[in-house]
């Protein structure tokens, strides 16, 4: 049998009501709580009772004080003189409780009550809810912008910004309506107050609302992760594992930081600016480990072969053979020296996957080149959002510097596609092609000239299908 338990905590802190009833049926299941921590609260088990909660506040509370404050100290002695014992504080929330059905209240002035919640929550809570809604904005903004423009293209270009921006809008939304929740809250409950009345109580709606989106921000989550493994992008998979069991552990020790400097009884000044510290080393850690990763062991490229250099250039030792075309293919020439690369990224609704081959036959100073990518597109709405932003940056998405680059339209019948492009660079036509099929767009590049031979032979090795 298990002696403690761990529940999230969906409760805000002006939900004294909330609590206390909570509070009072896990203690009659026979759960006492032990520790209320910023998101999960510990309860240990013991004997089943009837038992009353009463929550208070006090504004001078902190998590970084060395020990209870003289308000608290003050207050919790008034309380015990009263028959209430000190269980735990959350933040500016201090909840004491007793076995006596008829002792005093510790609350009796709801005006008192409603100045005093109003305080705490300038201390803590409400600047945490608007620096948590700015960030999310902040993260959500490519994504938000992508919606309200209509740029599909941009939408679905990655599972990273489709799911990573639908979760910050959640995100967004659910501080978004804290902030209008409480203040519309408080504004009843004055009413309700200045008439003689109590504070309204909240009820479990905005409980219920937080639990769900943060569920759903879970579920989105594992659906990312879930389509980054289908996708073949097993490398983004494991960043984002790493990522996350990193953060929760830079969460882990900031927090014992915090807690130990308490322990040591270091002022909360002290507390406040070596926690700081720690925690943007551990940040600048992450980031530097993550780093690491990607680039030791090529996440996002995936697990290269052994390398061998020549001509100052690395080549590959065993070159890769799943390449659906290769410059052996379009020229029938034996190339001694060859590096090949394949990048797979986009989305579960636009997979994308980007080749590049290099090749130096022997003897030769000059190598060969060949870049392609390819796009299929889930729907046409989604294609057609493809070739306009294709066309419209010229397939050249950097600083462009005095050159133009465009598309021109050219026929598309050798090519054996629908429509076919080819790129122009200050109006001189260059040795790259923009090609869709049904459920299929292809750029391709090359470096030397092209017949029309290698036209048909590059539809139907990158053509749909493929």
């Amino acid at each position: 049998m298990k002696h403690t338990s761990y529940r999230w905590n969906t409760y805000c802190l002006y939900d004294y009501r909330g609590v206390e009833e909570h509070l009072s049926a896990m203690t009659a299941k026979g759960w006492r709580l032990e520790r209320a921590g910023n998101n999960l609260w510990k309860y240990r088990r013991a004997q089943p009772a009837e038992v009353l909660y009463a929550v208070t506040y006090s504004a001078g509370a902190s998590q970084f004080n060395p020990g209870p404050t003289q308000g608290q100290q003050s207050l919790e002695e008034l309380c015990a003189s009263a028959g209430w014992e000190k269980v735990c504080d959350w933040f500016q929330m201090q909840i004491f409780s007793t076995e006596n059905p008829s002792a005093v209240p510790l609350e009796t002035d709801e005006a008192l009550r409603l100045e005093g919640l109003h305080r705490s929550m300038r201390k803590s809570f409400l600047p945490t809810t608007v620096v948590l809604l700015a960030f999310s904005l902040l993260f959500a903004a490519s994504f938000l912008y992508s919606l309200i423009s209509g740029n599909m293209y941009r939408l679905f270009s990655s599972n990273a910004h489709l799911f990573s921006g639908t979760m910050f809008l959640l995100l967004a939304g659910l501080e978004a309506y804290t902030l209008w929740h409480y203040y519309h809250w408080r504004k009843v409950s004055l009413r309700a107050v200045g008439e003689g009345g109590t504070c309204v109580p909240l009820g479990p709606g905005y409980r219920r609302l937080s639990a769900a989106l943060l569920a759903l921000v879970a579920v989105l989550a594992a659906g990312y992760l879930l389509l980054e493994i289908l996708t073949g992008g097993s490398g983004r998979a494991l960043f984002y594992l790493v990522y996350l069991a990193l953060f929760f552990l830079l969460v882990f020790l900031v927090r014992r930081t915090s807690a130990l400097l308490r322990k040591l009884r270091a002022s909360k000044s002290v507390n406040i600016v070596l926690t700081l510290a720690v925690d943007v080393v551990l940040a600048i850690a992450l980031v530097g480990g993550l780093a690491y990763g990607v680039v030791r062991f090529h996440w996002f490229f995936g697990l290269e072969g052994e390398t061998y250099v020549y001509q100052h250039i690395e080549w590959d030792l065993s070159p890769r053979e799943d390449f659906p075309l290769t410059l052996t293919d379009l020229t029938g020439e034996h190339y001694a020296h060859i590096r090949r690369r394949l990048f797979e990224s986009g989305s579960f609704f636009l997979p994308e996957r980007e080749y590049s081959e290099t090749a130096l036959p022997q003897g030769e100073t000059e190598s060969g080149l060949l870049r392609y990518t390819l796009w299929d597109p889930k729907f046409p709405r989604l294609q057609q959002a493809l070739l306009r932003e294709q066309l419209k940056t010229g397939g050249y998405n950097g600083p462009l510097f005095d050159s133009h680059y465009a598309y021109v339209p050219e026929d598309p019948i050798p090519w054996g596609a629908e429509t076919a492009y080819r790129l122009h660079i200050d109006g001189s036509p260059k040795n790259a092609w923009l090609l869709a099929w049904p459920g299929r767009v292809v750029e391709v590049s090359l470096g030397g000239a092209l017949s029309e031979a290698p036209k048909a032979l590059i539809a139907a090795r990158l053509g749909p299908g493929t």
